[in-house]
């Protein structure tokens, strides 16, 4: 149940894998804490905090760019990335905060997952009401927080962002359009845009996720690596689940 925290604000609480997860809402600001990070979300800022003892580690980074609120992909794990801004321009994105569940068989790992559903479901108006952009996203991977690839809606398109090799943020990796098209970002041509219509041409080779045409020549490739080959293969069924299209609309690649 939520209760009245100890600044005036409305509380939440579940037990996590990383310890217990509290939540508190109150006009104008958002603030989520587990073991030794908080995180405090305000209209303008997003500021970070790491307990160190008698020193605390504090960074704050402008909320010029877009914010998402994810579940994760295979254990639903909670995390909120953040779209840094530099010079005016996109310039990645971060997970800056995240927990997992526990991972357990009992009723008490069942009812904290449920609270943790609870939590995400008030953190999404709570991130709404201090104005901004934010939108729905899927973090997809369950090794490091910096590996996860995130998988995010963003208007009539989703973006799917990946870290690079010896990077230390998620870039823009391709985005997936509702008629079928998907846009690589490439150092050469600026982008590489290709139309696929089937499921089937989506597949999984290596660390790669690839586009064919209808008569299974490749047209696209993008590497996403980190993940593990199952989560890589479930990152490729759901573009897969968006460009599909009915035999025979709009033609067939």
């Amino acid at each position: 149940m939520a209760y009245r925290g100890d600044d005036g604000g409305d509380a939440l609480e579940a037990r996590t894998a990383d310890g217990l997860l509290r939540l508190v809402t109150s006009p104008g600001s958002v603030v989520l804490t587990v073991g030794s990070r908080t995180l405090q979300l305000g209209a303008k800022f997003a500021t970070l905090i790491e307990d160190k003892g008698k020193k605390s580690a504090k960074t704050q980074v402008p909320r010029d760019g877009k914010l998402y609120l994810a579940r994760g992909v295979p254990r639903d794990d909670l995390g909120i990335w953040l779209e840094l801004v530099e010079d005016g321009q996109p310039a990645g994105i971060r997970r800056i905060f995240g927990v997992a569940p526990v991972i357990a068989f009992s009723d008490e790992s069942l009812h904290g997952l449920k609270r943790l559903d609870a939590i995400h479901a008030r953190l999404r108006v709570a991130i709404g009401e201090l104005g901004g952009w934010s939108g729905r996203a899927v973090e997809i991977g369950a090794g490091h927080p910096l590996d996860k690839v995130l998988f995010a809606e963003v208007g009539d398109h989703h973006a799917v962002y990946a870290r690079g090799l010896f990077r230390d943020r998620a870039r823009l990796a391709m985005t997936v359009h509702d008629d079928g098209r998907v846009v690589v970002p490439d150092k050469k041509k600026g982008t590489i845009e290709v139309v696929v219509r089937s499921r089937h041409s989506v597949t999984v080779w290596g660390d790669y996720i690839r586009f064919a045409d209808r008569t299974a020549k490749d047209v696209a490739r993008v590497a996403i690596p980190w993940l593990a080959p199952e989560d890589r293969h479930e990152l490729a069924r759901r573009i897969g689940q968006l460009v599909d299209r009915p035999h025979g609309e709009g033609g067939a690649s």
